[in-house]
């Protein structure tokens, strides 16, 4: 046996290992991305151009003025209904 195969051994029995030693949830996103390898650097470039399409929305809002400034007894108000927002978005997932 050459040194190579050694070395791919080891690193076959440690990967093993590792893997025996996940969760459940866990192996299947494992088998997940070695099944779709490419898709998250797909999704990564559709984030990136959703974010800058999102960004250019936002800067053209401010230049048209379509914003809401906030004061001091404004935002207490502003704060509590993101918090709202958030709570029913996660009963809803």
């Amino acid at each position: 046996m050459t040194e190579a195969a050694t070395i791919n051994t080891q690193l076959i029995d440690t990967l093993t290992q590792i893997i025996l030693a996940l969760t459940e949830e866990e192996r299947h996103i494992l088998i997940h991305k070695l099944l779709t390898p490419n898709q998250t650097s797909d999704t990564t470039k559709a984030d990136r151009e959703t974010l800058k399409q999102e960004i250019a929305i936002g800067a053209g809002q401010l230049q048209t003025g379509q914003y809401t400034e906030y004061d001091d007894n404004s935002l207490p108000n502003l704060l509590l209904t993101i918090k709202e927002r958030g709570q029913q978005r996660l009963k809803q997932e």
